[in-house]
């Protein structure tokens, strides 16, 4: 297992550049190489460590909770940078009891699926856990995913799958119409 003092040096550095899409996803890939697969169980523990921001980052994230959120997007981006190493872990997120890090598992799933990466499998046991998810993981889920659809027909056609789960769909059309 690696060092959390380093886990913590790149969730915060990642976390830094939320509102910065193309920065933020390039530093996750950065952090990814930096600390490799063998740090997933580590970050898997700092999702809730850190609620406040760095003195420094205190404007960026001003609301309660701000600062937490962005370090566990910034922990799941990195996760999807491991690729299948994360599995495991966003599995055990996504499929385990509900937590606010719950969509953010689904919507790593569902991009690593897009992309060919245990596809079926991750289809077959979100259709079948779905249906008994709260709605707020199913909407935490859909709503990055349906902004990120508009540039990737191949998340746009995992998105068309999954509205075959009828809660899925209705987090989906909530979405939509708001």
């Amino acid at each position: 297992m690696i060092d959390q003092g380093q886990c913590e040096k790149q969730i915060r550095w990642v976390a830094a550049a939320l509102h910065e899409e193309d920065e933020f996803r390039q530093r996750a890939e950065a952090a990814a190489n930096a600390l490799g697969p063998t740090s997933i169980e580590t970050l898997a523990q700092l999702f809730l460590a850190d609620s406040r921001p760095p003195p420094e980052l205190a404007d960026s994230f001003p609301g309660l909770g701000d600062w937490i959120a962005a370090r566990q997007f910034a922990i799941f981006e990195i996760f999807y940078h491991f690729r299948h190493a994360a599995l495991p872990v966003l599995r055990r997120v996504a499929f385990g009891p509900y937590d606010w890090t719950q969509g953010n598992a689904i919507e790593i799933l569902c991009r690593l699926a897009a992309e060919g990466i245990d596809r079926e499998q991750t289809l077959a046991e979100l259709k079948s856990e779905m249906p008994s998810m709260r709605d707020t993981a199913l909407l935490y889920a859909a709503g990055p995913l349906l902004r990120q659809a508009n540039k990737n027909q191949p998340l746009a056609a995992i998105i068309e799958e999954l509205r075959e789960v009828f809660e899925f769909n209705e987090a989906v059309e909530d979405l939509q119409s708001a």
